[in-house]
């Protein structure tokens, strides 16, 4: 059985990847969601008034307190802005073909070729529309299903598990 993907990658693949990604690897995700700046502000003021009420403002809690302050409130946004730089950055070369035989993986990218053992994923999940393989807790190979221009994407699954002995982890 073989496989062979294009992708094309749009901005909503990239978006869900980001998002699993948060799901999966990072345990501070309320910070990256929608309603991170939000909830950063609500812990800012409830912070505010504890130092307040504890009269902590003049003892040396002060300095550490606002770097918290000042992070707490800006990595929401911070997040965001790099997300969207990144995509800005790579919206134009986010294309990649893979061929996934019985031995390896060969990808070709715009800026690079190389070959996967299957003994270099880490993890696999499929989300319902694309399936994605981890290298590292950093990295993964996102294959949405409507780039597969050979092989049953709801065949893809069993293959990768029986390559890599990794279950395919589904997320919703």
């Amino acid at each position: 059985m073989k496989f062979e993907v294009k992708t094309d990658l749009t901005k909503q693949d990239f978006e869900a990847y980001y998002q699993l990604n948060n799901k999966v690897h990072a345990r501070i995700t309320f910070l990256f969601g929608k309603g991170g700046t939000i909830l950063a502000v609500i812990m800012a003021v409830v912070l505010t008034i504890l130092m307040a009420a504890f009269r902590l403002w003049k003892t040396d809690a002060m300095l550490p307190y606002l770097i918290y302050l000042v992070f707490l409130i800006a990595w929401p946004l911070v997040n965001r802005f790099t997300m969207a730089q990144m995509y800005k950055a790579n919206s134009s070369g986010i294309k990649g073909e893979y061929r996934f035989g019985e031995e390896e993986v060969q990808q070709k990218l715009n800026y690079m070729d190389g070959k996967f053992a299957y003994s270099a994923f880490k993890e696999l999940y499929h989300s319902g529309s694309a399936y994605y393989i981890y290298i590292d807790k950093a990295h993964a190979i996102v294959l949405p299903e409507r780039c597969f221009t050979q092989g049953d994407p709801a065949a893809f699954g069993a293959f990768l598990t029986e390559k890599t002995g990794l279950e395919v982890k589904e997320i919703k």
